[in-house]
């Protein structure tokens, strides 16, 4: 199960990056910032922008991209 979620986690994470940043191209912001849906601790979203290096560790612990109209959950 870990390998599993490791494949999929090494797959996905680059992918997510990749579409982040033609995303921010698309929308004229910088390619090194992204938007992402940071989990608070109570468990409610709010939008934040960070560094394009940062995101593997933002999803990491439960951030999610926004959909595809650019919400978060």
């Amino acid at each position: 199960m870990v390998r599993v979620r490791r494949v999929l986690f090494g797959a996905l994470v680059p992918a997510m990056v990749l579409v982040a940043a033609g995303t921010a191209s698309v929308q004229g912001r910088p390619l090194d910032k992204v938007d992402v849906c940071h989990r608070t601790g109570n468990g409610s979203f709010h939008e934040i922008n960070i560094s394009r290096n940062a995101l593997a560790a933002h999803l990491g612990h439960g951030d999610v991209m926004p959909d595809e109209y650019g919400d978060c959950p």
